[in-house]
């Protein structure tokens, strides 16, 4: 991906501020500007691949629903770098540990520049693994053919599937690591068919937290397949997400 490709978002209401970083990124890479957080949700989840980092002016009054806002990109994609500007000296930066943090009066061509070091960074690392952060949990169903054409067919529940592979869960009959599959997906309008190759297994020692079960990548998914995966992801999660702010709207 190039730098042009690129996006960022800008959670700040003050224009002048938002002058200062339009005029330091210098189009280097595509920003999105919004007043609040609430307002940006929307368009996170829509471009949560190509989204690399956003900024957040920190205030101590709107900690909670600051720390609430990190939390719903972090579930959305992890990946994205969170950027707190304007905090105090006395901040504790162990509160966000994987975020760029600038202290008060920080000139903005600072934040800019580590933020251009830290996307170049990611950017020479590769950014092909991005797409199996964007995932969402359910359950949906799946029929699994052995390649072996020995076993028969098994029917299992999808608990966590991106564009790039998916969490089955399953007791038994549990696949060797590196066995070739065939998945038959059933979503709500249509079934995907895919090879997978099993890529993790856990059982209860290894990740407790997970049901027994085993992960896979999938292996010749078309790129209309993974973007329409990539879309009802984006919208389950939009979904999701309207649903807790409701409620915490009305608690």
């Amino acid at each position: 991906m190039d730098k042009e490709q690129v996006k960022g978002v800008i959670i700040e209401n003050n224009p002048s501020i938002l002058t200062k970083y339009k005029n330091a990124f210098n189009n280097i890479f595509d920003i999105s500007t919004f007043n609040d957080t609430s307002s940006s949700l929307g368009y996170i989840i829509e471009n949560n691949l190509n989204i690399y980092f956003y900024i957040i002016r920190y205030s101590e009054s709107e900690k909670d629903s600051i720390n609430l806002f990190v939390e719903k990109v972090k579930k959305i994609n992890p990946q994205i770098k969170l950027v707190i500007t304007e905090v105090s000296d006395d901040f504790d930066e162990s509160v966000y540990p994987y975020a760029l943090i600038f202290r008060r009066n920080t000139d903005v061509s600072v934040i800019v520049q580590s933020i251009q070091n830290e996307v170049s960074k990611i950017l020479d690392d590769g950014s092909k693994k991005r797409r199996q952060y964007s995932r969402v949990n359910w359950p949906l169903n799946v029929i699994i053919a052995y390649k072996d054409k020995i076993r028969g067919t098994i029917d299992r529940n999808i608990l966590s599937i991106s564009g790039n592979g998916a969490y089955i869960s399953s007791d038994t009959n549990i696949p060797d690591k590196g066995d070739m599959l065939g998945l038959t997906i059933s979503f709500k309008d249509f079934k995907l068919f895919t090879e997978a190759k099993v890529v993790w297994i856990n059982n209860e020692n290894q990740k407790p937290d997970l049901p027994k079960g085993f992960a896979v990548q999938f292996i010749d998914i078309g790129m209309a397949s993974q973007k329409i995966i990539d879309q009802i992801i984006r919208d389950k999660l939009l979904q999701e997400l309207l649903v807790e702010l409701k409620d915490e709207n009305f608690s």
